[in-house]
């Protein structure tokens, strides 16, 4: 899965949660201060992408915390899906 791909599917978990278009977040949106997501939002957010991208990492609460643009989140998500496809290919 590329970059455009995963971007495009989390802006529609945003999308989704935010009760906002797909269309209306920009590819460099700041979550807090362009789309006035709150931490519980975030969370949510979290959980979703968890679960559509099938990460299964126990850190993810951890890492999410962390990220508050969408290219951190593109980064964040490709990065896992990396290391979840290295983790596959060791065992």
């Amino acid at each position: 899965m590329n970059r455009e791909e995963i971007r495009s599917k989390i802006k529609e978990i945003i999308a989704t949660v935010a009760d906002l278009d797909p269309g209306d977040i920009a590819d460099s949106a700041h979550f807090f201060d362009d789309l006035s997501l709150d931490s519980l939002s975030l969370l949510e957010i979290g959980v979703d992408l968890d679960y559509e991208f099938r990460l299964a990492a126990p850190d993810l609460d951890e890492r999410i915390k962390t990220v508050q643009t969408m290219p951190q989140a593109v980064e964040l998500v490709a990065t896992m899906l990396e290391e979840k496809n290295s983790r596959a290919e060791v065992a």
